[in-house]
Formats: structure tokens, sequence, C-alpha cells
């Protein structure tokens, strides 16, 4: 019982780990501010 428990706590953990590098991946890539990379245009300069 005690064996499930902490394999489940430890997938937990390690989906929050990864899930935590994934957003700080992100952001490291959002900080240079250049917009060439979005989808989606801003309303202002759709026309």
């Amino acid at each position: 019982m005690f064996k499930a428990i902490r394999r489940l706590f430890g997938l937990f953990a390690l989906l929050a780990l990864i899930f935590g590098a994934l957003k700080t991946l992100f952001q490291w890539l959002d900080q240079n501010e250049q917009d060439s990379n979005e989808v989606f245009e801003d309303e202002e300069h759709a026309l």
C-alpha cells in the first residue's frame, strides 16, 4: 500500500517538474519580445 502511494507521489512530482520546466522554457523563449512567432495577430493590427 505504501509503495503504491510513494510511486503515485513520485509520478505527480515528476509531472510537476516537467510542467515547471516547460513553463520556464516558454517564458525564456518569450523574453525576447519579438512578435514574429505569434500565431494570432493583435486586434489593432488586423484589417
